[in-house]
């Protein structure tokens, strides 16, 4: 008999859920930000990538528990802008303007703020959050053009 992914779920402790509903977040974002034809621009330099090449980069780093796993804080990136452009205060000076022209100044402000605390997030509203992610990403991956699976990164 097959686990429940809630039974599943219970074996993670809190940091490794923080961690899984990370990778399905990064997923999602891509998926949701992708065209009819699968591609999705690059948050930082602009540059077309098919979303399974693309990353889900975070503005405020993913060391940052309490805004790892908030979804406006993750946009799609090349995987040079991500691994190594966000090294560079140049690139994250350009994703802070973007996030700014995007969201506005008072909510860049707040998630600044937001990720200098804890995350007190309780375990079963993780849980919960992780299973809706898995869900969105399930339907999304239905509709959007998942022509090279193989290539998919979860970052």
């Amino acid at each position: 008999m097959p686990i429940s992914s809630k039974k599943l779920l219970k074996r993670y402790s809190k940091a490794k859920l923080v961690d899984a509903i990370a990778i399905k977040m990064q997923k999602l974002v891509r998926l949701k930000a992708a065209d009819e034809n699968g591609m999705v621009k690059c948050w930082t330099s602009g540059a077309m990538v098919h979303w399974s090449e693309a990353q889900g980069g975070h503005f405020i780093s993913r060391t940052h528990k309490r805004t790892k796993i908030i979804e406006e804080n993750i946009h799609p990136q090349t995987a040079q802008q991500n691994l190594w452009g966000m090294k560079d205060s140049l690139t994250v000076l350009a994703y802070r303007r973007a996030m700014v022209e995007f969201y506005g100044e008072d909510f860049v402000t707040w998630l600044e703020t937001e990720a200098k605390k804890p995350l007190d997030t309780p375990r079963a509203e993780l849980e919960e959050m992780f299973l809706e992610v898995k869900a969105q990403v399930s339907e999304l991956e239905k509709t959007v053009g998942c022509s090279n699976p193989t290539a998919e990164s979860d970052y």
